[in-house]
């Protein structure tokens, strides 16, 4: 039977979520649908007892089963990480309650090694710094396929989703600065409906391309979109407000354009994001500069950036160690 005290700590979780963290409906329910396996594991104990409940919550999750089935691998990294973070946010709540629950034992809800070691989990797939300079570097007089490099030089220099750009209005594009603007309150559509300044990667050609493109737009009122339309003869950019729910697909379309006519491997936009995290990253010498980056991609916390991006390839665990020195 599951313990009363436990499930109204979980739904206050949830509503702190929902209600602080802004988070959306959709991600809402999938914490709901992981913590509900923290829920069935702890059974009648309370939660601040978890410490000496057997087997541990991340055996426990190996060695589900339901209808025949086990969860998937990348099923258990989520209730993991949805654990360690409930687990945090306790601690904070109600430090009473919570205080035999230490940070030590909260870092340990994590993936086995086998786990930990599947191919789909550690293939982070990416554009590359060289993927998108392949695309910077072609040549063109056509509109459109100009329009298309610019979304792939944008994406990758900001780190910024497809729908923020879609939705950008020229306003918050201070290239002086090399910043972006992401404030939903002018117009900007971020995930949680998060605000913040976003500082582009100093790459000097992205960095060229993304100017010329401004300058051009800059005729524009400033309220108007940056990543403008294109009329349909392809000759000229067209000004506008409007940035209709699912106009990212349009970047989506254009990526796949200038991939296909460069000859670099189609990744969606999202990838783009991802390239851009993880030439940071291989480019960070100390704890700061993950911060920086994980607060540049509008992560609420360095533990979300790890999750996702923080398992190097082979190649870069090989040559980070034999480059290290006595």
């Amino acid at each position: 039977m599951i313990n009363r005290q436990n499930y109204h700590d979980i739904k206050s979780y949830l509503n702190y979520m929902e209600n602080i963290q802004q988070a959306e409906k959709s991600t809402i329910k999938r914490a709901w649908s992981h913590l509900r396996h923290l829920l069935e594991w702890a059974d009648e104990k309370p939660f601040p007892r978890s410490p000496s409940i057997t087997p541990t919550f991340p055996t426990y999750l190996v060695n589900y089963v339901s209808n025949g089935k086990r969860l998937a691998p990348s099923t258990i990294v989520k209730c993991l990480t949805q654990a360690r973070q409930f687990y945090a946010y306790a601690k904070t709540a109600w430090q009473s309650r919570y205080k035999t629950i230490s940070d030590t034992w909260i870092a340990s809800l994590k993936p086995n090694r086998k786990i930990r070691s599947n191919p789909g989990l550690r293939n982070h797939k990416f554009y590359t710094l060289d993927q998108v300079m392949k695309i910077a570097e072609y040549d063109t007089t056509n509109l459109h396929l100009k329009r298309a490099k610019i979304a792939v030089a944008m994406l990758f220099c900001s780190g910024m989703r497809a729908d923020a750009l879609a939705s950008l209005p020229i306003s918050c594009v201070d290239l002086e600065n090399n910043c972006i603007l992401q404030f939903p309150e002018m117009g900007v559509r971020t995930k949680n409906y998060k605000s913040s300044i976003t500082y582009l990667l100093p790459i000097n050609p992205l960095l060229e391309l993304i100017r010329e493109w401004d300058e051009m737009v800059r005729y524009f009122p400033e309220y108007c979109l940056w990543y403008s339309p294109i009329s349909r003869d392809n000759s000229r950019l067209i000004p506008t407000t409007v940035a209709y729910q699912g106009r990212n697909s349009t970047i989506q379309k254009d990526v796949r354009l200038i991939c296909k006519t460069v000859g670099v491997a189609y990744l969606s936009p999202h990838k783009l994001r991802h390239g851009h995290v993880m030439y940071a990253i291989q480019h960070a010498k100390t704890i700061k500069d993950l911060k920086a980056i994980s607060a540049n991609v509008m992560h609420s916390s360095l533990v979300v950036t790890d999750q996702i991006y923080g398992v190097l390839q082979d190649i870069d665990v090989k040559n980070f160690i034999t480059s290290l020195e006595n």
